[in-house]
Formats: structure tokens, C-alpha cells, sequence
């Protein structure tokens, strides 16, 4: 393994985080990253005794285009405004961010005033996820977006990012979701991620959040092997109705 995430749960709740990152410099990883929700990142002495101990990369993310839908789904009043903190003074220190988009009912029609208002502070990367209701998500199943819905909003999007240079991926909208701008997929399971809890380890790729299902709707389809197929959840609430396998 070249690169290391340290992940959670929340990884900044943990006073040894620093200490964690220099183990695995010396170990000779040579990406060290943190997942975090960003909030501790508003302290800038913070950030700079994270960046001394190795770390380079953070992964946050990004629940709403505006402050009142972020913090609602961040049960956090002021959650946005610390984590726009925390991504200037990572930046600001020569760090990299990439954001984890959340794609709900409320972010898709505001996708690309949400890229925007982060690309314009500095973050060249962006992940799209799609809301799971697997976990405390089942409780509000009417922030799930269609998958025909979000691959619009992404693939309009899609121009303005490119002209910008921004890096947009995802491992949520297949492929068929994304006409004109297929290459915006990329299946989990070609990342070689390894996802290591105090329980043990498994595949990125077996993950709840990722393991998806084709169906007899995606025969013939020109990416079926490069595809992970859609989540389970996600077929349950809405069938394979929208399915439609690229053919070229």
C-alpha cells in the first residue's frame, strides 16, 4: 500500500491523530490522508500540526450548497461555516481537499452553485455520492435522488467543471446515468482501496455505501464489466426501471 486514510467515525476526536500520521511517514506510506467532517479544521493551529506530522491530503464533506441544508444533515448549527473555515486554512497551508458532494434531493438542482462556491476558494477535486439509506439514512428516504436526476445535473454540469480543470469523479451514478460524459464513472473496486476497522478488513468495494447489483437490463451493455452495477437500496425504492445499458 502506497497511500493511508485515516477515517472514522470522526479521526479528529482522537488527540494521537498527529502522532498516527508520523508512524505512517516513517512506515514509508507516501499519501497520508484524513476523512474528516472538517469541523476541527477551523483551528488553524490545528491544521498546521497535522500538516507538520505528515498529512497532505483531507477528504470532507460537502451536504448542501448553503448553510441551512448543510447543518441540517450535520445536526451542527455553524457546520458549514467551520468546515468553508477549515478548507481556506488547509489551502491556505499547502494542503490538498477533495470534497465528498452528497447528492439528495436538496443538492442535485444546486450542483454546480456547489462546486462552484468550493472551486472558488481552491478545491480542484470533487467526489459525487449518492445519498444511501442504508444506516441513519433510511429515516428520510425522500432525500434519495433518482439516478436519472442526478446524471442530468452532473452531465450539465460536466462542461463548466472541465473548463475550470476541476477533477470530478464518481463511483455512484454508473456509467448509463451519464450520456456524453461516461467517463465520470469509475467502479470502486479499480481504486484498490482496503478498508481496515478494529474488526478486521474488506474490499472498498463490499462496503454497504458501494456494492452494487446489475440487472437483466444492463445485458449487452458496452461497460458491464467495468461497472459495479446499482445499490441495492437503491433498486428496492426505485426498481431497475431507469436502466438503459450503453451501447457504444
Amino acid at each position: 500500500a502506497a497511500a493511508v486514510y485515516f477515517g472514522g467515525g470522526e479521526p479528529t476526536l482522537r488527540e494521537d491523530l498527529p502522532s498516527l500520521a508520523r508512524a505512517a511517514r516513517k512506515l514509508g506510506y507516501r499519501v497520508i490522508g484524513v476523512k474528516t467532517h472538517g469541523l476541527r479544521l477551523c483551528y488553524p493551529e490545528y491544521v498546521e500540526k497535522l500538516l507538520q506530522a505528515g498529512v497532505r491530503r483531507f477528504s470532507v464533506p460537502v451536504w448542501g450548497h448553503a448553510p441551512e441544508v448543510h447543518d441540517r444533515l450535520a445536526r451542527t448549527e455553524g457546520a458549514f461555516e467551520m468546515l468553508e473555515m477549515g478548507v481556506k486554512h488547509v489551502l491556505d497551508f499547502g494542503g490538498e481537499v477533495e470534497a465528498d458532494v452528497l447528492l439528495t434531493t436538496r443538492t442535485v438542482p444546486h450542483l454546480r452553485e456547489l462546486v462552484g462556491r468550493f472551486a472558488d476558494i481552491g478545491v480542484r477535486g470533487f467526489q459525487m455520492w449518492l445519498f444511501c439509506l442504508f444506516g441513519s439514512g433510511q429515516a428520510e428516504p425522500e432525500l434519495l435522488p433518482t439516478l436519472t436526476r442526478a446524471g442530468r445535473a452532473v452531465a450539465a454540469a460536466a462542461p463548466d467543471w472541465k473548463r475550470r480543470r476541476l477533477r470530478v469523479s464518481t463511483t455512484h451514478i454508473p456509467a448509463c446515468f451519464l450520456p456524453g460524459h461516461e467517463g465520470l464513472y469509475a467502479r470502486v473496486a479499480e481504486q484498490g482501496l482496503v478498508i481496515i476497522t478494529p474488526g478486521g478488513a474488506f474490499p472498498a468495494e463490499d462496503s454497504p455505501f458501494e456494492a452494487g447489483r446489475k440487472t437483466a437490463k444492463c445485458a449487452g451493455c458496452v461497460r458491464y464489466r467495468r461497472c459495479a452495477g446499482v445499490r441495492l437500496e437503491y433498486l428496492e425504492r426505485f426498481s431497475d426501471r431507469e436502466i438503459r445499458p450503453v451501447r457504444r
